[in-house]
């Protein structure tokens, strides 16, 4: 008997180290009732739950979880459990928290007649998961058509489901997906999730709608009739942001253009002003009769020459500017047939523009 005693332990030890390594987070890796463990696997267990609570004591909350999980695998005893969702809210993984506190209340619920103890158990879990709520969104999904081996995820993380499910889940955005046992998306819908409240959610498999297709592409769905026709809907959508992107980016430099067209015209019009008073000054000052004008007037002449320089150049400027603001105005409008043609026309006795709408 002794050579029994001494290779059962053992046995346990490998089975805890199993439980830790591959233990996953749904309650099926859960062990036998307190009330029908061994003495060994309850040691086994209690050690397992001894090290946990020094983990949450140093607030190592990875050990603390992979270690009262282990605990759970060779005994569900509802205070571990209990522990367990403690060290998950206390490590923010806000979702598994609230599952494992159900999960607590539960198991310890289960216990209550044959294990007085475990009342205040429950209640110590229920009123903390109660706390939790105030934290937290709820999705509730309604599956319909969710094929043996498939997977819900809400807001990423994996949860255990059954035909309606409702799941905690971060405020915010939430993506809840239905996929295949391969990996497929079978169904998909995005909500926005407020603290406190529950968000619906309708899944089903036999009928991927627009807007799950839609959703996979990371885009709103467009029209159907212009979905359903073969490469017409996404190139169409895709041809018309691309003129409107084209137009917008015209715009403003039709402005720019359309300034420095009135700028150049108001340029030839105040040296055209100056220039034409200087030349009258000068016609008074060197009538032709005398055959030219005084020496001192020399610098009336080149100032009068100057001007009218500048009121060309700002005449040729402003005609330019004109042209082409109207030519980016005219690309600006849309077309609902056909295309805009517009080109800018100059000559030595003619500036102008030519086009067609």
């Amino acid at each position: 008997m002794p050579v029994i005693h001494c290779a059962v332990r053992p046995l346990l030890a490998l089975c805890a180290l199993s439980g830790v390594i591959f233990v996953t987070r749904c309650a099926s890796a859960a062990g036998v009732p307190p009330t029908e463990a061994t003495a060994e696997q309850k040691q086994a267990a209690i050690d397992h739950f001894r090290t946990g609570k020094e983990a949450i004591e140093s607030k190592t909350w990875d050990r603390a979880v992979s270690e009262f999980r282990a605990s759970l695998a060779l005994v569900e005893s509802p205070n571990a459990r209990l522990e367990l969702a403690r060290a998950l809210r206390d490590s923010d993984d806000l979702g598994d928290a609230w599952d494992e506190y159900g999960r607590a209340i539960e198991s310890a619920t289960k216990l209550l007649a044959r294990e007085a103890r475990y009342a205040r158990t429950a209640e110590a879990a229920t009123a903390e998961r109660h706390e939790l709520e105030m934290k937290l969104a709820f999705v509730a999904v309604t599956l319909a058509g969710a094929p043996e081996g498939a997977t819900l995820k809400v807001g990423g993380r994996v949860v255990a489901f059954d035909q309606r499910t409702r799941v905690a889940a971060p405020a915010g955005v939430v993506d809840v997906l239905l996929a295949d046992s391969a990996g497929r998306e079978l169904a998909r819908q995005t909500v926005n999730a407020l603290v406190g409240q529950t968000a619906q959610v309708a899944l089903d498999a036999n009928q991927v709608t627009a807007q799950s297709v839609a959703a996979s592409r990371g885009r709103q769905p467009i029209d159907a009739s212009e979905d359903e026709r073969p490469n017409g809907g996404d190139q169409t959508l895709l041809k018309n942001d691309f003129a409107v992107s084209s137009r917008t980016k015209l715009l403003p430099l039709a402005y720019i253009a359309a300034g420095i067209g009135v700028a150049g015209l108001a340029t030839f019009g105040t040296f055209g002003v100056m220039s034409n008073s200087t030349y009258g000054d000068l016609k008074s000052a060197c009538p032709s009769s005398t055959g030219g004008c005084p020496p001192g007037k020399q610098g009336e002449i080149s100032t009068g020459r100057t001007e009218q320089t500048v009121a060309n150049v700002g005449l040729v400027v402003g005609l330019l500017g004109a042209a082409v603001s109207v030519t980016l105005f005219v690309l600006t409008v849309p077309s609902k047939s056909s295309a805009v043609s517009a080109a800018l026309c100059f000559g030595p006795e003619y500036l102008g523009l030519n086009g067609t709408l």
